[in-house]
């Protein structure tokens, strides 16, 4: 038995990524073989690989301290107040839609 997996859909490409319950949507994404936009490969620094959540925002893991201020640094304490997170940072337990220019087949 292969476990639960969820449907993320990114806008506005409408591309989608089948994600194992738990996994970061970006090692998700690199893993079916997409390119995500980012500089510091999943080490949480660059926050070029940020998301809008544009639905199912409550089945996505908790946002770390390391997230919120590499979000804080790079693009300023207001960016806290909008649905972003850091697809490499973002855990996903159920079907989630999200908002990422530049996401493309590798």
């Amino acid at each position: 038995m292969f476990g639960t997996r969820h449907t993320v859909t990114i806008e506005p490409s409408g591309l989608t990524v089948d994600v194992p319950d738990g996994e970061r949507l970006m090692q998700a994404a690199r893993d079916a073989g997409y390119w995500w936009p980012n500089q510091c490969d999943m080490q949480c620094r660059c926050t070029g690989c940020f998301v809008t959540i544009v639905s199912g925002a409550e089945h996505l893991s908790e946002m770390g301290r390391a997230e919120a201020e590499a979000l804080v640094n790079q693009r300023g304490r207001n960016a806290l107040d909008h649905p972003v997170r850091l697809a490499c940072q973002l855990g996903v337990y159920g079907d989630v839609t999200v908002r990422k220019t530049g996401v493309r087949s590798g």
